[in-house]
């Protein structure tokens, strides 16, 4: 059975369609992806932890996912740093584990506070060989760049 050129591109552009097209946006239940409506439903938990989020937690123990396995990690120093107006900008020192990580962004999850990604950079071990990290939360807000608009360019 031959196959015209016509058919198979036809039938190309259907197969290309539908590969584009993800189930559940078929299905109508769409709502539940981020993209919908990113101010709405942000695509990572973090973002809506403010600094008093993270200091109810003090102490707590957190699971850090590696390569290499599940560590447990405590939150022992939340420290401020300069923020712009309107913003904010904390560090959050962790300590945990005997062998050092490397810098990469890993998978955090905390019984209050759920799953969420971070940037953790190693800070070398303490007097007992555990392992410290420090991860960095700068914070601006959308009005600060609303009312910052990009420069104009030059007319030459």
């Amino acid at each position: 059975m031959s196959t015209s050129r016509r058919k198979f591109l036809k039938a190309s552009m259907v197969a290309a369609l539908f590969a584009a097209v993800p189930l559940r946006n078929v299905s109508g239940s769409s709502s539940n992806y981020w993209y919908a409506n990113p101010l709405q439903d942000p695509p990572d938990p973090l973002s809506t932890f403010s600094k008093a989020a993270f200091e109810s937690q003090l102490n707590s123990i957190f699971q850090l996912y590696a390569a290499s396995g599940v560590i447990e990690v405590s939150l022992k120093q939340i420290d401020n740093m300069p923020a712009p107006t309107g913003g904010e900008c904390f560090t959050l020192q962790f300590r945990g584990g005997s062998q050092a990580l490397k810098q990469e962004t890993y998978q955090l999850v905390h019984p209050s506070l759920g799953t969420f990604s971070l940037l953790l950079v190693p800070t070398g071990p303490d007097v007992n060989g555990a392992q410290g990290y420090v991860a960095t939360i700068n914070r601006l807000t959308y009005v600060q760049d609303l009312n910052n608009p990009p420069p104009k360019k030059k007319k030459k």
